[in-house]
């Protein structure tokens, strides 16, 4: 038997990659496959207990989930249409929603089959409910919401609900008229888009398509529809605005009530929420994205139509731990949904390795199972050396429950060993190297080759086994990022150097080694030790030992480590103390002052720390987040500018988040005397703050700690800080690089902790004179602003996260309302809860500025803001010096420093509150010019908060009774007058007053408003005096030249005045009407007396002339209408109807002529021009013909253009007929091919018979083209087939004969050319190229039998040879020539043999010549007899 007998793993069911809930709307196919893949898992074995969390949830089971889901929306209970599922990050979270999603939408469909069968594997019993449940069941509308993305809630659902209901092919008319704003769009789409493409192309690009968009607004999609409103408002001067509330709550209503229920198309809509948590935070982080108020709203739709709508999300945590995750400030509006959402349903989603594990591994016999369990390792022992060996393991029930152990773990994983489970789930929790899927992928991988063996008694997959090359690769790429050590790299080495000397046992203590490093194990003892290896590796104890052994002395590849009580792999790589030699050496070359300068200049960056917070601000009721010290580092050398530095900045500090007190760590070396140092740096605040001017007794909150590193440590650890941060090369970084990371860090938390060592010294200097108690550094922090801002505000003035948040924005609204004396008890019950409740906390129970009948007070009740009022009104009083002036730029500085310690938000509250009560007995003078309050805010608030720079520009001066009396009186008299002439004339004497007394504040409005009037006036005047000047220069040019048009629009601008006079004559003087009643009067006269002569005058000859010379004579119509000269407007409008007649005839004809130019123009005549063309060309030239000639005889008026015309015609007519003369001639030409010469003659003959014949298309010329055309192919084929320089005479004639025979065969009829004239030029060409060819061959390959007399054996054969190759082209006379050179040759090499014998033989000595005669002798009488 065969472990797949017993057990199968079901990797089918694995599924590679992130999934994503948006695949159910975005890609179809892809959530369908995810959806099949999805792993159940039931109650048998359920992985997790309550007792693994908080909070007393239940804890389910995703295959009991599943069927929960099912009941509750297609059964008939009674809960509410909520359900929140808890489950962190990485679990199947957007899978098990994504599941659902598809099983809820497509109930029948094949994917939902297979997920049933799933879930049937998880759970049999479950399986067959959730089937029995879906039987015949209708499909939810089901919406997928991502909360990871940014949306707008309401927008999104809608659109998605829209989207299904389209595609499903249903009338959605019911509920675009909930939202008619994306029909009116839709309609305009479809009405303009032709006429308005460039547009469209500019909002939505080139490539869109006009249905994209109709289907996007059918969906009512957000963005599409704004970029159609654009387009809109461009053609139609104003947007598609929306018509009344647009509510979420009608929609879904709606939409359940047209298409959900029993014989409807959906059974109800199921919104599934995935990532819930997240959008909860963005959802109060950016309202304005969201849509105000959306989940509140969401939350109330799924409650009111909770019959048939249900909405399941998902989170990672308990939703009040969300409400920690953001800012304060926002916690509030986040609290008020999480309160209503934490009270619907929820559940804990139970799922981890151990489990999914467990659910893969299908049992095929349980009783085989069973008997195999039975006989493995005894349970306890493993589950009690697991515990010792894996401390962590005690945080999980699972593993430490004995049923539920032997249950899940060593029941439901078999056969895999338990400790290889526990390996499986340690890689693939967080920070380690393996992912859950890249978990199950590798036990897929490893238990594909077991589950092939026999099964063997007591035998498992032990962790070694999964130590395979994947693996291995894994824990490699990780220590390359400078993660886990480097004992796989040292693995690695030792394998490399080796992999043929070791033993299986030894390379299996390797891996079981390997794996031990990794995870992280406990153990006692080195025979402990061994132990575990055993159970890692399988390798009973014996082998064990001695292969430990073999490692440790035999190679030297593992080394005990007593600290750490486990073994170690050394491979090649360099050794820890090579690397801390190297740092040390490095770092001892960088000086003592060096040191110091690098922690001035680098501990900020490395520290990562920028403030210092107290709890200043909260102690003293200040809701702003100014009360944090700015942390600075700094040595001896640079103190002075870092304080100097320090007290610039802190002046500048205004603003609601820009920390309000330095805090200056200042290194001091072991050589350096304390003492001196601090007495310097004393000196140096006390310089400085005189320098900056500031107030001694109260000083600056700026704090110098002193580092005093009396053993150089600090400066030690800094200095090979800085080397592994900045001085080491690739180089190095490569070589070292498996231990730069832990060093790196370890020596970041030796600094930080080394800083707070030296800190607690508590050698602080601060920048005050008041006395600071030495304690912890908080408590000193926190005194330092207690005694600088002795007399600091209170600010309760919530949601100040950024200065440019929802506070700065009520606080805006407040600063301007008091500066307006708008603000008072009853306006502020008006305002929005959050700014009601802001502005009570502030104005009314902290500072205590509202009397009893709800006004303000002059003074308000908190004592140390009436200390502010009362020290501004003091600078507002006369002094001998002169009038009380209060810069307000002074007063924000002063407000802001100590001992107030104000910030640009309650600064600017106070000086409104003081400016704003005092309005009308105060004057405002910026750049010394009087300017309304109204008008400066404008100026002064350029954003949420004052401007510093207006500011300090404006003056605030009081008001005396007796410039308030004349003012008032002026304004009286101004106010009574009701004319032009006389509001101006009032203006004047206003300004005059003006440069005496400025105008008071209180009266500033009724002035400002009154000199409006006056310019208005005086505008009025200089529009009538302009018209007037105007009218009587048209009327003197129109008599002067007699032009009626320009004499009746003068006269017209005259009667147009007087009738606006004469509607309101109370503006006017009687002797103004008077002016324009005489000019106009005069006016009439001229024209009743110019005008019989005048309008006969009047004529054009063009079209293009008709349209001006109509709306010039209308212009004089309308004139006349005005003027009531109705006898002569009708004149005159006959007089236009019979021009009109005329020259519309007259247009005709130019047309005519234009439209033959037209034709000529883009009729190009060229060779490749059609017949067919030709002829159509010619028959309009005939039908133009017979139009001019008409037109001639009808009018002279444009005869000259007829006669132009007529001419083209002729030319163009004699043109195309020449044009089919040389077609004729060509197709001539191409019958007459008498003679071929070359291949490149056939193509161009070729490339004729082609143009001919789309010239002749349609022609009865066109068959014999084409028979034409074939014969040319052939005869090409053929001379291909004859151009060939193998072929012998001989041959060359037979198939030249033979392809001019097949060429005759080819046609039924003779063929369209002469073949035996074509065949014979072929021949002739072809013969002469041969001839040239042999010609030239023998010159350069033949030699004279002269020359080969001089030729040595070598040449003589290197000539034959090349003779013999000879080509075949040559003729019967060069063969004979070729073949008597050969024997030439063959006789010359004879004689130089013989030859080279008696020359070699007289080179011989005496000696060889004579033993060669005599070995020669017996084969000359041998040869001589044979002869004989």
């Amino acid at each position: 038997m065969k472990y797949a007998d017993l057990v199968t793993f079901r990797d089918d069911l694995l599924f590679n990659g992130a999934v994503q809930i948006g695949w159910f709307e975005h890609d179809i196919a892809l959530a369908e496959k995810a959806a099949k893949h999805y792993v159940f898992h039931g109650p048998d074995y359920h992985g997790v207990s309550e007792n693994d969390y908080g909070g007393g949830l239940r804890l389910l089971d995703t295959a009991s989930f599943t069927l929960d889901i099912l009941q509750r929306i297609y059964g008939d209970s009674a809960d509410e249409p909520f359900e929140l599922a808890i489950a962190g990050y990485g679990t199947g979270k957007s899978h098990l929603g994504l599941t659902l999603a598809c099983l809820c939408s497509q109930p029948s469909s094949k994917v939902s089959k297979e997920i049933l069968k799933n879930l049937s594997m998880a759970d049999a019993s479950i399986g067959q409910e959730a089937k029995a449940q879906l039987k015949n069941a209708q499909p939810f509308l089901v919406v997928t919401l991502n909360g990871m993305q940014d949306f707008d809630l309401n927008s999104e659902i809608i659109r998605q609900i829209l989207r299904v209901l389209n595609q499903a092919g249903l009338d959605t008319s019911v509920l675009e008229n909930l939202r008619p704003r994306f029909r009116t769009a839709q309609v305009f789409t479809e009405s303009f888009y032709d006429a308005l493409i460039s547009d469209y192309n500019i909002q939505f690009g080139d490539t869109h398509r006009f249905e994209d968009i109709i289907e996007a607004l059918k969906s009512q999609d957000e963005d599409t529809f704004w970029r159609v409103s654009l387009i809109y408002e461009q053609k139609m001067g104003s947007p598609i605005h929306a018509v009344g509330q647009e509510s979420l709550h009608d929609f879904m209503r709606v939409a359940k009530e047209a298409y959900c229920g029993p014989n409807k198309s959906f059974a109800g809509i199921l919104i599934i929420f995935d990532e819930f948590g997240r959008y909860l935070e963005f959802s109060v982080q950016k309202p304005h994205i969201a849509g105000s108020g959306a989940l509140q709203q969401l939350f109330e739709c799924v409650q009111a139509n909770g019959d048939r709508v249900f909405l399941l999300s998902f989170i990672q945590y308990e939703l009040k731990a969300y409400i920690s995750r953001i800012a304060p400030e926002l916690r509030d509006d986040l609290n008020r949904y999480v309160t209503r959402y934490d009270a619907v349903k929820k559940v804990r989603l139970s799922t981890n390795l151990e489990t999914l594990i467990a659910n893969l591994m299908e049992k095929k016999d349980q009783r085989k199972l069973q008997e195999q369990l039975l006989t493995s390792q005894e349970i306890d022992h493993i589950q009690s050396n697991m515990a010792a060996w894996f401390p962590d393991l005690r945080n999980y029930s699972l593993w430490m429950d004995n049923h539920r152990f032997t249950k899940v773990i060593v029941e439901g994983c078999w056969p895999l060993h338990p400790i290889s489970t526990w390996i499986l789930y340690k890689l693939s929790s967080a920070g380690k190297s393996l992912q859950q899927r890249s978990a199950l992928s590798l036990l897929a991988e490893v238990y594909a080759s077991f589950s092939q063996e026999v099964v063997e008694q007591g035998n498992m997959l032990v962790s070694t086994d999964f130590c395979n090359e994947s693996l291995i690769g894994e824990f490699i790429a990780a220590e390359r990022y400078g993660q886990q050590g480097a004992s796989a790299n040292a693995y690695e080495t030792v394998i490399s150097k080796y992999q043929y000397q070791l033993s299986t046992e030894e390379k299996l203590v390797l891996k079981a080694v390997l794996l031990s490093n990794k995870i992280g194990v406990k153990v006692e003892s080195k025979a402990n030790y061994l132990e575990l290896l055993e159970q890692l590796s399988g390798v009973s104890s014996g082998l064990i030992s001695s292969a430990v052994t073999s490692l440790e002395m035999e190679y030297g590849v593992l080394e005990w480590n007593d600290q750490l009580c486990q073994y170690e792999i050394v491979g090649e790589a360099v050794p820890r103390r090579a690397f801390l030699d190297y740092l040390e050496r490095k770092a001892a070359l960088i000086s003592l002052d060096q040191r110091a300068d690098i922690f001035a200049q680098k501990f900020s960056k490395w520290s990562e720390q920028e403030l210092f917070s107290t709890d200043f601000g909260t102690q003293n009721n200040i809701a702003t987040r100014e009360w944090d010290y700015k942390i600075q580092y700094s040595n001896i050398s640079l103190i002075k500018q870092q304080i100097d530095y320090a007290i610039k900045m802190w002046k500048e500090a205004r603003e609601t988040d820009q920390p309000r007190g330095h805090l200056i760590y200042c290194y001091v070396g072991a050589n350096s005397n304390l003492d001196t140092i601090k007495e310097k740096i004393t000196e140096l605040l006390h310089s400085s703050l005189i320098a900056n001017n500031v107030n001694l007794e109260l000083g600056a909150p700026i704090v110098v700690i002193l580092l005093h590193d009396t053993d150089g440590y600090l400066a030690q650890l800094v200095a090979e800080y800085w080397v592994l941060e900045e001085q080491m090369g690739d180089e190095e970084k490569t070589k070292f690089h498996n231990f730069i990371l832990d060093k790196s860090n370890s020596l970041k938390l030796d600094m930080e902790n080394q800083v707070s060592k030296l800190e607690k010294e508590r050698h602080v200097i601060v920048a005050t004179a008041k006395p600071i108690q030495p304690s912890r550094l908080t408590n000193m922090l926190y005194q330092v602003f207690d005694s600088i801002y002795c007399e600091r505000i209170t600010f309760p003035f919530d949601g100040f996260s950024t200065s440019r948040g929802n506070a700065a924005r009520d606080c805006h609204i407040f600063t301007r309302q008091l500066f307006m004396g708008l603000l008072d008890r009853n306006w502020l019950m008006t305002q929005a809860a959050q700014q009601k409740n802001r502005g009570e906390k502030v104005f009314d129970k902290a500072w205590g500025v509202f009397d009893k009948d709800g006004s303000l007070r002059l003074k308000p009740r908190d004592a140390n803001l009436r200390k502010i009022i009362e020290l501004l009104e003091s600078h507002l009083q006369p002094s001998e010096e002169g009038p009380g002036l209060l810069n307000l730029g002074f007063a924000m500085r002063l407000l802001c420093a100590p001992p107030f310690g104000c910030n640009i938000a309650s600064a600017g509250l106070i000086l409104a509150l003081f400016i704003g009560k005092r309005r009308n007995n105060l004057n405002l003078l910026q750049n010394d010019q009087l300017v309304a309050i109204e008008t400066w805010l404008s100026d002064a608030i350029q954003g949420n908060f004052l401007n510093l720079t207006v500011l300090d520009s404006t003056d605030a001066v009081i008001v005396s009774e007796e410039t308030l009396s004349e003012w008032e009186r002026l304004l009286e008299d101004w106010d009574a007058e009701s004319t032009y002439n006389g509001r101006v004339e009032f203006h004047k004497k206003a300004l005059a007053l003006q440069e005496k007394i400025p105008v008071p504040q209180l009266l500033y409005y009724k002035y400002d408003n009154l000199a409006d009037k006056a310019r208005a006036a005086q505008a009025n005047l200089n529009d009538y005096e302009q018209k007037l000047d105007d009218a009587a220069n048209k009327i003197y040019k129109g008599i002067e030249k007699e032009n009626l048009s320009l004499l009746s629009w003068g006269a017209s601008v005259l009667q147009d005045l007087l009738s606006l006079m004469e509607s309101d004559d109370s503006k006017w003087t009687s002797a103004q009407i008077q002016v324009v009643q005489e000019n106009l009067a005069e006016a009439r006269l001229h024209i009743q007396q110019m005008f019989p002569s005048w309008y006969k005058r009047q004529s054009v000859r063009s079209i293009e002339n008709l349209g001006d010379f109509k709306r010039k004579m209308y212009s004089v119509g309308r004139n006349l209408q005005n003027l009531g000269l109705d006898e002569e407007q009708t004149l005159l409008a006959q007089h236009v109807e019979e021009i009109e007649e005329n020259v519309r005839f007259i247009e005709e004809l130019k047309q005519t002529v234009t439209n033959i130019k037209q034709m000529i123009d883009s009729s190009v005549i060229n060779d490749s021009t059609t017949m067919q063309t030709l002829d159509s060309w010619l028959e309009q030239v005939q039908n133009y013909a017979k139009g001019l000639e008409a037109a001639r005889l009808h009018t002279k008026v444009v005869e000259s253009d007829v006669t132009d015309a007529k001419k083209m015609l002729a030319q163009f007519q004699r043109k195309c007929l020449e044009q089919v003369d040389r077609n004729k001639q060509r197709l001539v030409d191409i019958y007459d091919i008498q003679e071929v010469n070359s291949i490149s003659q056939i193509s161009t003959w070729k490339q004729e018979v082609a143009l001919l014949k789309k010239i002749f298309e349609d022609d009865k010329n066109i068959e014999d083209l084409i028979l034409v055309q074939q014969q040319l192919e052939l005869i090409e084929d053929h001379f291909n087939i004859l151009d060939d320089s193998e072929l012998d005479d001989k041959q060359f004639q037979r198939i030249l004969k033979q392809c001019q025979q097949k060429t005759e065969m080819f046609f039924d009829n003779d063929p369209p050319l002469d073949t035996e004239a074509i065949y014979g030029s072929i021949y002739e060409s072809l013969q002469e190229k041969r001839k040239g060819l042999a010609t030239i061959w023998m010159k350069n390959h033949v030699p004279s039998l002269k020359d080969i007399k001089q030729y040595d054996v070598t040449k003589a054969l290197q000539t034959i040879a090349s003779l013999q190759k000879r080509p075949k082209f040559l003729s019967t006379d060069q063969v004979s020539e070729v073949k008597q050179v050969i024997e030439a040759c063959e006789n010359l090499i004879d004689e130089l043999e013989v030859e080279g014998l008696y020359v070699k033989f007289q080179g011989m000595s005496e000696k060889n010549q004579k033993a060669f005669i005599k070995k020669i002798k017996s084969q000359i009488k041998a040869y001589i007899n044979h002869i004989a």
